[in-house]
């Protein structure tokens, strides 16, 4: 089996999670101009209608649970605990009928973990969105993002994981900032992503006879374990053509009006050294109103 080359790989990560992102457009607008109460459950089932539409990336994400691998919390700018969750996994997490949008107030993360058919590239995608007009969590949220671009310029080929994700979190609490992803797969507990399985390697034989199984319980979990987190031990180097989540979790303790934020993004590091952060966000801050986001 002739495998894909790293630009094709890259490529198929970059168009899954454009793809993702414009799904999730396509549903929450189509929910945002009726007057229907949307509880988290709809928002869930109307995007997952949505990504079903396309044959080319599995019907399900590959991080379960949650239920089909979506990730939908709602909260507001008072009672934002839902918000400052530990993990999308265990069942209190998971999207509920009984929890509403506040159009007004509201603050919610969108999550959902899609694998290409073609290439078996995931391209995770999600994000905080927010309805209300409250000065310091916006100005939370549009630092929270800029230090993604922040933690891509420091890149280098041939740097260790562990050395991005230790200037990661010291650049974060330099901020007063505390990182807040917690992983089960991770042993060390703390980190602020992960790499993209095969983006930067070719399969195994074994692993390409996994996916031609269909069991997709065996695939997710295969693909669970082949993941490198950006942790303070793991001495994996960045390579050309590699591609890793940037998804902390930042809090700010000394302020407990402002809830957890997370842009979750993907640092794409091209075959000639080119270093490029997959976002996707921007259609979604200009359908609620977040157009403050847009300013660079």
């Amino acid at each position: 089996m002739k495998q894909a080359t790293r630009e094709v790989k890259l490529e198929a990560v970059a168009k899954t999670r454009q793809f993702v992102a414009q799904s999730f457009v396509n549903a929450f607008k189509s929910l945002l101009e009726t007057n229907t109460l949307i509880s988290e459950i709809l928002l869930r089932d109307q995007w997952l209608n949505q990504l079903r539409r396309n044959h080319l990336i599995y019907p399900e994400g590959w991080y379960l649970p949650p239920p089909y691998g979506i990730g939908i919390l709602f909260g507001t700018e008072i009672n934002y605990q839902r918000m400052n969750y530990q993990s999308l996994r265990p069942e209190n997490s998971w999207p509920k009928d009984s929890i509403f949008l506040d159009k007004n107030r509201g603050i919610i993360y969108v999550f959902f973990s899609p694998v290409d058919k073609l290439t078996n590239m995931i391209g995770d995608w999600g994000m905080t969105i927010y309805f209300g007009k409250n000065p310091d969590i916006i100005e939370h949220l549009k630092f929270c993002l800029q230090l993604n671009y922040q933690v891509l310029e420091h890149v280098q080929v041939g740097m260790t994981l562990s050395e991005l994700a230790n200037f990661s979190n010291k650049l974060f609490l330099k901020q007063g900032l505390y990182n807040q992803v917690t992983s089960v797969t991770d042993t060390t507990g703390v980190n602020i992503g992960h790499t993209v399985p095969w983006s930067y390697e070719n399969m195994s034989p074994e692993e390409i006879m996994t996916f031609k199984t269909k069991d997709w319980q065996k695939i997710i979990t295969m693909i669970n374990r082949k993941r490198k987190f950006l942790n303070y031990q793991e001495k994996l180097q960045t390579l050309p053509g590699m591609a890793f989540t940037i998804e902390q979790r930042l809090t700010k303790p000394s302020n407990n009006n402002v809830p957890m934020s997370s842009f979750h993004t993907i640092a794409v590091i091209h075959p000639d050294g080119r270093k490029e952060l997959l976002t996707n966000f921007e259609e979604v801050f200009e359908l609620v109103g977040m157009n403050y986001m847009l300013i660079s």
